[in-house]
């Protein structure tokens, strides 16, 4: 303790010092001071790291030795041990009960199906009056008669669809033929690129010949041939010009030349994409059967009229057109629609997934005759379409 307590007497006179300029260090001072320096270690290296904490230093090597001692680490004293982690974690899930999905909660059966298709992000196409997902899955109709105004798809070619309407009398069934008639189209869509497409139609005013009104026309009577051109906006945007029906090749033709342009969009609920229902609106402008009503302009006799009668040669018109569907997954949807000549609501049904069959039955609500009065049930008509696709 003695050398110790010299020891820092004799540090203290030396940096105590306040006057440094004129300080010559002796030879015995330098062996003091180079004494003070080796002897500091050995005699006072506890006073000087007094305060320093080395218990957790202790106990870690203390645990250290000891987990060597008890697990020596050597190739051949490894143990494997499998763990099931997924049984262990299913017991504990904790499932809860919702009532509802209205936050989206839950992910939509649907549309994780649709998503798993979208994933080249091709968006809403057409396939005559239906819709398709991802340029791939066909969808229900959309319209009766309005065309709906997205690119054609590019996975389906061919269309080939029948479509027709009922004659019931006050007293009739509902239900019943009621000495309807139809007509048949065929659609080749064969020219194609990413935003384009263009096709021409077939027509035939007499697909059936029997004892009803409709049928004393014979079958394939009354052909015709129109075309159709689509452009693609967006992804959920696009417009039609065609003409269906467009040039008559014989006098039995009454199917009218429905020349129209029409533009339509595509809304996902909520405006998350796959999450349905899907809403489409279509508006346009349209000639022939699509502008029988009475709201109509820019009347002509261009191509010899609008080709809606055999005995009367009516003028060509031009009439607003529109369609309003809600597809409420990939195999259903209803629609309302104003075609110029009824106000309709239908509904549409794709029972295949696989198969491109599409079937559409719509209720006239109105026609222009009463001024687009709304009937009763007594007085209620409907309308159909049958399509298959290959």
């Amino acid at each position: 303790m003695k050398i110790q307590f010299v020891l820092k007497k004799e540090i203290k006179k030396l940096f105590n010092l306040k006057k440094f300029k004129n300080i010559f260090v002796s030879r015995k001072q330098l062996k003091l001071v180079s004494l003070i320096f080796l002897f500091i270690p050995i005699f006072s290296q506890k006073q000087i790291f007094s305060d320093i904490d080395t218990s957790e230093f202790q106990i870690e090597n203390n645990n250290y030795i000891n987990w060597k001692k008890n697990y020596p680490v050597e190739k051949n004293n490894i143990k494997w041990k499998k763990i099931n982690i997924g049984e262990k974690n299913k017991k504990d899930i904790i499932w809860q009960k919702i009532e509802n999905n209205e936050d989206n909660i839950l992910p939509i059966k649907e549309s994780i199906k649709y998503q798993e298709l979208s994933k080249n992000n091709k968006g809403i196409s057409s396939f005559n009056r239906s819709i398709v997902f991802n340029d791939s899955l066909v969808g229900p109709d959309v319209s009766w008669l309005v065309p709906p105004g997205f690119k054609w798809n590019s996975n389906y070619k061919f269309d080939a669809s029948i479509r027709g309407h009922n004659r019931r009398k006050k007293g009739e069934n509902f239900f019943g033929w009621n000495n309807g008639d139809a007509v048949g189209q065929l659609y080749f869509q064969f020219l194609d690129n990413k935003k384009t497409s263009f096709g021409i139609n077939f027509g035939i005013r007499s697909v059936y010949k029997g004892s009803a009104a409709g049928g004393k026309t014979s079958i394939g009577e009354g052909q015709s041939l129109g075309f159709r051109i689509d452009r693609r906006i967006s992804a959920t945007e696009g417009f039609s010009l065609g003409a269906e029906q467009l040039l008559h090749f014989d006098g039995l033709t009454d199917t009218g030349r429905d020349i129209y342009l029409s533009v339509s969009k595509a809304m996902w609920s909520n405006n998350k994409k796959g999450f349905f229902p899907l809403h489409i609106f279509t508006f346009g402008v349209a000639t022939g059967k699509m502008s029988e009503g009475n709201i109509k302009f820019l009347c002509s006799n261009l191509l010899g009229g609008s080709g809606t009668e055999l005995l009367h040669q009516r003028r060509l018109c031009w009439s607003p057109v529109f369609s309003i569907a809600r597809v409420h997954n990939k195999n259903f949807s209803t629609f309302f629609e104003y075609n110029s000549k009824f106000f309709l609501l239908g509904k549409s049904i794709i029972p295949f997934n696989k198969i491109p069959l599409r079937s559409t039955l719509a209720v006239q609500l109105s026609d222009h005759i009463d001024n687009y009065k709304i009937k009763n049930f007594n007085e209620l008509k409907w309308v159909f379409r049958l399509s298959l696709g290959f």
